[in-house]
């Protein structure tokens, strides 16, 4: 009972794992799985990760430049001191994500669901947010 069990469990993690590793190997990975990951400190800037599930996931500190996370799910993400300049969630479902510190200048948000995220400190210079209006807040 104890193999099957096992290999029910890893049939079920196999997509997250290869999705993970084709984040890895290629920098993209658009539709893949990567929720509850752990990418802090990771360099993906360009990285195409349009529709990716990355709900519960540690980007902090990443280097998402130019990065697409449009339609993208990233719930609970934890987005702190990232570089998100000039990266697309046009759509995205971005609730109670932590974006505390990030860096979204030239961002375009429009359209995602930010509802309970937290951008305390970030800086959304020319950012567009969700209601389509441009964010000159935080610009020097």
């Amino acid at each position: 009972m104890k193999t099957v069990l096992a290999a029910v469990v890893l049939a079920l993690a196999a997509p997250a794992l290869a999705d993970a590793d084709e984040l890895n190997t290629t920098g993209s990975c658009p539709g893949c799985d990567l929720r509850n990951g752990a990418y802090s400190g990771a360099k993906l800037a360009g990285a195409n990760l349009t529709g990716a599930r990355m709900e519960d996931s540690d980007f902090s500190a990443a280097d998402l430049f130019l990065a697409q996370l449009d339609e993208a799910r990233i719930d609970r993400a934890d987005f702190r001191n990232a570089t998100l300049r000039a990266a697309t969630f046009v759509g995205a479902s971005m609730q109670d994500a932590d974006f505390r510190g990030a860096d979204l200048s030239g961002a375009r948000l429009k359209g995602a669901d930010t509802s309970g995220a937290r951008f305390e400190g970030a800086i959304l210079c020319n950012t567009v947010m969700p209601d389509g209006e441009l964010s000159r807040e935080t610009c020097q």
